[in-house]
């Protein structure tokens, strides 16, 4: 899930192309050198997938980013205190979740330098070792240039890492990359367009077992990550994901069902990594053309979930929701969906058109209800879902409202 979340934001601005799984290949490569545990490399895999999660999600630190990723920083004695607030927010975002826990914490520091050992502590916290680890790899993950071939560079890039030892980079990691970037298969790797196949060879053997709450928990963070980048849709997929489970309980489904489909709802609108924010934050009416692009959205939903084994019956759910009953929707124009799937897309259309939005009030219930008909009249909800949020209206709308004022705080 990590791999393929990298991916995912991956997708959100031209320079950061692959430097997520860049910087996670070279970061477990020096942990593995250093001799850190195989529990130990995973957590700075985790943290390399997702060190700048925080700033890519947010239209904000677009500038900021577009300069830490394209310009060449090596040469700065310290950088901007600016720089270390994306750190602190990922921090923030992963810390709860239990399996990302000691990954927030490499997260949070991973703009330190070591600056002959200052960079042990910052703010009077000791700065652990993988965030030195993550330092360096976030640097080493921009230095390849597309204009010669990767190992006609070696030689400057492995001089430029080691101009930086003691002043930016700590000297055991800067001594464990000078190891391990002799060899042309690490550059090779570095570079390849099949990082998560490669990642998953070498560091991805162990696996952790997540029940029913654990993969909820995680999703949520997911679902924070997705509605971070617009402040349209700020806790869109928490709604959806309670609104979804309400359903779900009214219809009598079992809790183990329940929960799956809540997971669904928080996921649902992952694809959205890969539309502009522009689009997002659009209060009028899109074009032709932008419309295109938000089209793709629930086809990149079940690309993204589809490397996930485990989460097949979650991706049809999650993927489907902009399917319509007569055919007509989209991407996939198909009749054949599930129950899951329906629940999530009245969920879906009731969340967006009841929440707040910053150009508009969230509508009331006869206004809601109105669309929904409309809607169910149309062929494209089930109504005998909607006929459910009618009847129990004022209990699901209570359950969307807390659900979205939690993830706020």
């Amino acid at each position: 899930m990590v791999l393929c979340l990298a991916r995912a934001i991956d997708f959100l601005h031209p320079a950061v192309s692959e430097h997520h799984l860049r910087v996670a290949y070279a970061a477990s490569c020096v942990a593995e050198e250093l001799g850190l545990s195989g529990v130990q490399i995973e957590d700075v895999l985790i943290a390399g997938a997702l060190h700048d999660l925080a700033a890519v999600s947010s239209p904000a630190w677009a500038g900021l980013l577009e300069e830490a990723l394209t310009q060449d920083l090596l040469s700065r004695t310290q950088i901007a205190q600016e720089v270390h607030r994306h750190g602190m927010q990922g921090y923030l975002m992963l810390r709860d979740c239990v399996p990302f826990a000691q990954a927030a914490h490499a997260i949070r520091f991973h703009h330190v330098d070591w600056d002959f050992g200052r960079g042990s502590e910052f703010g009077g916290i000791p700065v652990p070792l993988s965030s030195h680890i993550l330092r360096l790899a976030d640097r080493v993950a921009v230095l390849p240039g597309d204009s010669a071939n990767v190992l006609a560079q070696v030689a400057d890039m492995r001089a430029a890492v080691a101009a930086g030892r003691d002043r930016l980079f700590h000297p055991d990691v800067a001594d464990a990359f000078d190891v391990i970037s002799h060899k042309e298969s690490f550059w090779l790797d570095l570079t390849s367009r099949h990082k998560e196949r490669i990642l998953m060879r070498r560091f991805g053997g162990a696996t952790v077992p997540l029940d029913l709450e654990g993969l909820r928990a995680l999703s949520r963070i997911f679902g924070k990550i997705i509605d971070y980048r617009s402040s349209f849709t700020a806790t869109h997929s928490s709604g959806v994901a309670a609104a979804s489970e309400g359903l779900a309980t009214y219809l009598g489904l079992a809790p183990q069902q329940r929960g799956m489909i809540g997971v669904a709802g928080y996921l649902h609108d992952i694809g959205k990594l890969a539309v502009p924010p522009a689009l997002l934050d659009k209060p009028g009416r899109l074009t032709a053309q932008e419309m295109f692009v938000i089209k793709q959205h629930p086809y990149y939903t079940h690309q993204i979930l589809s490397a996930v084994p485990g989460l097949e019956q979650v991706n049809i759910w999650a993927s489907l929701h902009h399917e319509r009953l007569d055919g007509t929707g989209y991407p996939f124009r198909t009749r054949d969906i599930p129950l899951g799937a329906r629940i999530i897309a009245v969920a879906d259309v009731f969340t967006a058109i009841s929440e707040d939005r910053p150009y508009r009030r969230g509508m009331t219930r006869a206004e809601c209800l109105a669309i929904l008909d409309k809607q169910v009249c149309d062929g494209a909800l089930d109504g005998d879902i909607v006929s459910i949020l009618r009847r129990e209206f004022d209990e699901i709308q209570q359950i969307r409202n807390l659900s979205q004022q939690i993830a706020i705080a």
